[in-house]
């Protein structure tokens, strides 16, 4: 995250969130863009890397033509690319195709506080290639639908009854200690079958605007990540949700 032009904040917050973190040059891991758009940060101002685990990209079909600035390393597979300047500021969706004929789908979202970016796609296992676990990946992708949908209705006004069964809430109500321009609130745990929900509340403490990137929450085990509001003015709340496997 930033304020205003400084650089970004060391993010104390992911590692109050169970995370290890390393932002600067740090690899991404990216899980499930076989399935569905996965949004991922990239540097609008140096060279990234992409690469599909244990695999060799094949062709990227960016959305825009003259987007991206890249060099292909054939014998690994790699995608070296940089983001033309002038779409610096715009979202870029692009299909990658590896050599194992997966599909994968990206938005790459430019940010002029990010250093190189190393992004590495995780395929889907030999068995969801042969189809033999397709229900148990939509079960498993519902989930997160429903986690998120339940998240979001019950933060303003919670309720005695959550709008879907089978979903348990326990309050947390605990303050956790954040860097001196913010405060943050672990507000509430959703437990589902595999699954499970936290709803964080963080409050901008400035008299600047404050950027929030969702970057910082994704670590090992964490599926989804979604802020209300990236960008808070001085004293505003978002809530955060946070969804994580077991």
């Amino acid at each position: 995250m930033k304020i205003n032009n400084r650089p970004m904040l060391k993010p104390i917050l992911t590692a109050l969130l169970g995370f290890y973190s390393c932002l600067t040059y740090a690899a991404q891991h990216i899980d499930r863009a076989y399935q569905e758009n996965v949004t991922v940060n990239v540097s609008s101002t140096e060279q990234n890397a992409l690469l599909v685990q244990d695999r060799k990209i094949v062709s990227v079909i960016p959305s825009i033509a003259d987007a991206l600035e890249y060099e292909k390393d054939v014998s690994q597979g790699v995608l070296y690319f940089k983001v033309a300047p002038w779409y610096a500021n715009r979202t870029i969706s692009a299909f990658v195709n590896d050599d194992q004929g997966t599909r994968y789908k990206l938005v790459l979202r430019p940010t002029p506080s990010l250093g190189a970016e190393e992004l590495i796609l995780i395929p889907p296992k030999a068995s969801r290639l042969r189809g033999e676990s397709e229900k148990a990946n939509q079960s498993y992708i519902q989930q997160i639908k429903e986690l998120t949908y339940v998240m979001g209705d019950d933060a303003d006004d919670p309720q005695d009854e959550l709008a879907i069964s089978g979903i348990s809430r326990s309050f947390v109500q605990k303050t956790v200690p954040l860097w001196k321009e913010a405060s943050m609130v672990f507000v509430a745990k959703y437990e589902g079958d595999e699954l499970y929900g936290e709803h964080y509340r963080v409050t901008n403490l400035t008299d600047s605007n404050l950027v929030l990137m969702e970057q910082e929450f994704y670590r090992k085990k964490v599926v989804a990540v979604s802020i209300e509001n990236l960008n808070l003015l001085p004293r505003q709340t978002t809530n955060v949700f946070v969804i994580r496997e077991r």
